[in-house]
Parts: structure tokens; C-alpha cells; sequence
């Protein structure tokens, strides 16, 4: 670890993982001192947790939850390394946590070594642990494969339509052409992304860029 000394914090309501986490951090070279709250409102309202150099972050804590609380500490204190601890390798959390400025996304049961994940921080590193990273890895490789699926002219009209909610009449008259002709498309579109109905449907079209 680099010789200059750094503040950490944590913000943890599970009593067993912070302690086993401060035992660890509490003996590790380089760190001037160790904070640590039980929730997200009490470090908000702590002057002392503007001063961090990291902050460990649960995601599920009582109140206001870790992905939020990143979200705020972003804007208020940029300069602060946040990374996220959870048992849950949920896509929408780990991608919640990036978009609100964490750098690191770790599951507990495979934080091992504490000294090197700040050793990397520090030197301007980011962090997921390996579930996490197969996890990243299948969506980008997911999202390259759907990529490739092209629609027709009229069928983004059609979809364009669909997903602001009009029936398959109501895209019809706007279109000017029978339910049938719009039905032969729906047909068309539905397959080419392998989707079942409507809100798999935008799902499906929001994720490859078609919205």
C-alpha cells in the first residue's frame, strides 16, 4: 500500500461484517484512522464522513439504501472513493451503483483482501470481484448480440408507436392501413427480438437502442 496515510469509512448495519471489516482495516499499514456508521442518515449528517479519503458502502441499509446514499455523496463530495458492498449480484444494483459514482462493487462472501482492494483504489483502480465481473461481462457481450438485430423502416414506425401505448387499431389508422397489415408486422417484430408482449417488448427495444 502507498506510504500516505488515508481515511476510511464504513457504513454498515450488520454488527458481525463491520467488525470482522474494522479488525481488518484497524491493522492495516498506510490508514490514519477508521470510521464507521450504522446507516446512510447518520454518516449524511456526520461533518467527520466528508473527510474520507474511501468509504465502504452497504447497499442494504436500513432507510435510505448505499445505492442512494453513492448517488448523494457524488455530488456533494466527489473526491471520495465509494465502493459497495452486497450479497446480492442483482444487474440493477450493480448498475445503479456505477451510474451513481461507485467505483467498486464487491459481494462479501469474496472480499479476501481488504489492503489490496485499497491498494488498487489508490493507485486509480476501480474493483468487482469475480461474480460480479462475469456478471458485467455477459450483459456487455448480451447487448453486442442484440446489437445486431435490424428492424424495418416500418416496423420502428410501428414500434415507435407501440411503445407510447396505442393498440394495434389505433397504430393502424394512424399508419393508414388495415389491423391486419399492423398485426403482420407485430408478427415480424416480435420474433426478430424473441419477446412475448408488450413490456418485454420495450424492455427488449430500450436495451439494444431502439428507443
Amino acid at each position: 500500500m502507498e506510504t500516505k496515510e488515508i481515511k476510511i469509512g464504513i457504513v454498515e448495519n450488520d454488527e458481525n461484517f463491520k467488525n470482522q471489516i474494522l479488525t481488518i482495516l484497524e491493522t492495516t499499514p498506510g490508514i490514519r484512522s477508521v470510521s464507521h456508521w450504522d446507516s446512510a442518515e447518520a454518516y449524511w449528517k456526520d461533518e467527520n464522513g466528508k473527510e474520507l479519503d474511501i468509504l465502504f458502502l452497504d447497499i442494504m441499509l436500513p432507510g435510505m439504501n448505499g445505492v442512494e446514499l453513492a448517488g448523494k455523496i457524488s455530488e456533494r463530495d466527489p473526491n471520495i472513493s465509494k465502493i459497495m458492498l452486497s450479497n446480492m449480484n442483482s444487474d440493477e444494483l450493480i448498475y445503479s451503483s456505477l451510474k451513481n459514482g461507485a467505483i467498486g462493487y464487491i459481494l462479501k462472501a469474496e472480499l479476501k483482501d481488504i489492503a489490496e482492494v485499497i491498494d488498487t483504489i489508490l493507485q486509480g483502480g476501480a474493483i468487482i470481484t469475480p461474480t460480479i465481473a462475469f456478471r458485467v461481462l455477459n450483459h456487455f457481450k448480451a447487448k453486442t448480440n442484440l446489437g445486431s438485430i435490424k428492424l424495418t423502416d416500418k416496423e420502428n414506425q410501428i414500434l415507435d408507436q407501440m411503445v407510447r401505448g396505442k393498440t394495434i387499431n389505433r397504430v393502424a389508422e394512424f399508419l393508414g392501413v388495415s389491423k391486419y397489415t399492423i398485426q403482420h408486422h407485430v408478427k415480424n417484430i416480435y420474433k426478430k427480438l424473441n419477446v412475448h408482449n408488450r413490456a418485454e417488448l420495450v424492455r427488449k427495444a430500450n436495451d439494444i437502442g431502439l428507443l
